[in-house]
């Protein structure tokens, strides 16, 4: 799975060209206060799903809660899940064949 990383801010500030502009990004490990709350609420982002948990769960655990994301990150992310927050298959569009943490209980065996 890729991950776009924006390294922007950090070329700005170790050139002294510009200051960091943060406008609209969210620190990780800020995603449960209710001001970050009410903008994913805002932009249609249902926070109570299985797809924003797992997205969310994602992004935990590459970045470590130190990176920062914005809104429109996050709804690329959540689009490569279904609703029950399995990841998709990119080539084969199929849920479910990824045995990861967050649907280790659901998959099923073939035989």
């Amino acid at each position: 799975m890729s991950r776009i990383t924006d390294y922007g801010f950090l070329f700005q500030t170790t050139f002294g060209t510009s200051k960091t502009n943060l406008v609209n990004n969210i620190q990780l490990s800020q995603m449960n206060s209710s001001s970050v709350q009410k903008q994913l609420k805002a932009a249609g982002i249902d926070t109570n799903s299985k797809k924003y948990k797992a997205a969310l769960s994602e992004m935990m655990k590459n970045g470590n809660g130190a990176m920062f994301t914005n809104v429109q990150a996050i709804k690329n992310l959540m689009s490569q899940y279904d609703k029950n927050g399995d990841w998709i298959d990119p080539n084969t569009g199929l849920t479910g064949l990824a045995v990861t943490d967050e649907n280790r209980n659901s998959y099923k065996h073939i035989i």
